[in-house]
């Protein structure tokens, strides 16, 4: 029960703070979740998602959580480079690295676990005018089997 209220609690704390640039809400399809992404500062932000979680790991394969709250501190490093180029660069287009924090929580019958992953992430964001959203990433860190490693993909839509 705690999970959930600290992670309405860090929506609230940053609807509240760094009111000069707009929140960018997602939502994905492929893996259905909810993902709210909000600037701290120039080039650096925090994203939330709270969702279902499908994905493949070096250690379990294919795995699906039914519940999955991740939290993001990203900093998105080619911004300006493409801005010269003219390449898109807004609505946080580009490609990061960061930290990350993964609880889930697995409900299958006769099998109820919580996890915990947490690490380092690289990977590319695009938001596209036409609302389009994908976002690839690498994630590594250590997981309840030891170091992990993890590929994830989310596609879905973009809403300011």
């Amino acid at each position: 029960m705690k999970y959930p209220i600290t992670m309405f609690l860090l929506f609230v704390v940053l609807q509240l703070s760094a009111q000069e640039t707009k929140p960018l809400y997602s939502i994905s399809i492929l893996s259905p979740s909810i993902g709210l992404e909000k600037s701290i500062q120039e080039n650096n932000s925090i994203k939330l998602s709270i969702g279902n979680s499908i994905g493949y790991g070096s250690t379990n394969g294919l795995q699906s959580k039914l519940f999955m709250m991740r939290g993001e501190y990203r900093h998105y490093y080619n911004l300006e480079k493409r801005r010269d180029e003219g390449r898109l660069s807004t609505n946080y287009s580009g490609n990061y690295i960061g930290l990350f924090a993964e609880p889930s929580f697995v409900f299958k019958k006769g099998e109820e676990a919580t996890n915990m992953y947490a690490g380092g992430v690289w990977g590319i964001q695009r938001n596209y005018n036409s609302h389009f959203h994908l976002d690839l990433s690498l994630n590594a860190g250590i997981g309840q089997n030891g170091f992990e490693t993890k590929a994830g993909l989310r596609l879905g839509f973009w809403l300011k």
